[in-house]
């Protein structure tokens, strides 16, 4: 049995009752309090997003939300939580998310490894402009030979500022990357 997604997904959250069963399995599997554990899954529920049309253990037709780790089945015809539970992954599914981040991490390795390679050798070959630049700068006695000096050595170092900046925002994606894949583990 198929529904149409846009009608699947449609829930007035003012109107939304939670059954007995919903509050005994938050307060089983979610161990929360059972004096407001309606409310918990309200709370949480307002803040789902609609997955699918999906049939139940009975074979019932079923509206399947999703929080934070939290899955929520609702009638397909009122706004009434059915039941809640911790959503785990498919185990197949959640190792073909974890190859496919553990890839991009390692792209980013490598990426992250090349740019320190190349900005230590452009740094090297640099540091070496720089070095003849100050001692041309001392050496010289027209202003404009020693303006233009000056103005070169900062550029170059408005350039290695540059430099570790861009090696800077390879590492926060690899940190946030990182931090994906040990949420696949």
């Amino acid at each position: 049995m198929s529904f149409a997604v846009a009608a699947g997904a449609n829930v007035t959250p003012r109107k939304i009752t939670v059954t007995q069963h919903a509050i005994d399995e938050a307060v089983r599997d979610f161990r929360v309090p059972r004096q407001t554990a309606e409310e918990w899954v309200r709370l949480n529920f307002r803040k789902a997003r609609f997955i699918a049309n999906i049939i139940s253990g009975e074979g019932k037709p079923t509206r399947l939300f999703g929080y934070n780790g939290i899955a929520f089945a609702v009638d397909p015809h009122e706004d009434c939580v059915i039941t809640v539970y911790p959503a785990t992954p498919k185990a197949s599914v959640r190792d073909k998310i974890h190859e496919m981040v553990t890839r991009d991490l390692r792209k980013i390795e490598r990426k992250e490894s090349i740019l320190e390679r190349r900005i230590a050798l452009t740094k090297a070959d640099l540091d070496i402009e720089k070095a003849a630049l100050q001692l041309r700068l001392l050496r010289a006695r027209s202003l404009a030979t020693k303006l233009a000096c000056q103005a070169r050595i900062n550029a170059i170092n408005e350039y290695f500022t540059q430099l570790d900046a861009d090696l800077l925002a390879v590492k926060n994606e690899k940190r946030a990357v990182a931090k994906t894949v040990v949420a696949y583990m």
